[in-house]
């Protein structure tokens, strides 16, 4: 899956995006991040609120800086059992840093459109 990315410097948020599928809705999953399913219930994007901060408490490089200069950045997922798994994948000077993101667990994940 290839991915694009923006990174707004000035709100500080990162989107990371595979929308060769169309979302079919997006989930808060904590207060600063927001991942977006397509309908086959597959992660295809994120988006990241106060990105410097949350990434920058887990490794220091990831700072305002090195994400306004970014090369590429893409997404891992992995399901497995009842859970997802998500990691942020960021690249500049020959650099990858790999970032997991707050797991989600499916049972904790009920869709509004479930419903109708």
């Amino acid at each position: 899956m290839e991915y694009k990315y923006h990174y707004n410097a000035e709100d500080d948020v990162l989107s990371i995006y595979n929308y060769d599928n169309k979302v079919k809705e997006s989930v808060q999953v904590s207060e600063d991040v927001v991942l977006d399913f397509d309908g086959g219930d597959k992660v295809i994007g994120i988006e990241i609120f106060y990105a410097s901060e949350l990434l920058g408490a887990f490794n220091i490089e990831n700072n305002k800086d090195f994400l306004k200069h970014l090369e590429n950045a893409s997404l891992e997922v992995k399901s497995f059992r009842n859970q997802f798994f998500v990691a942020v994948v960021l690249y500049k000077d020959g650099k990858r840093i790999v970032q997991p993101m707050p797991l989600l667990r499916k049972e904790e994940y009920i869709s509004p459109l479930a419903g109708s």
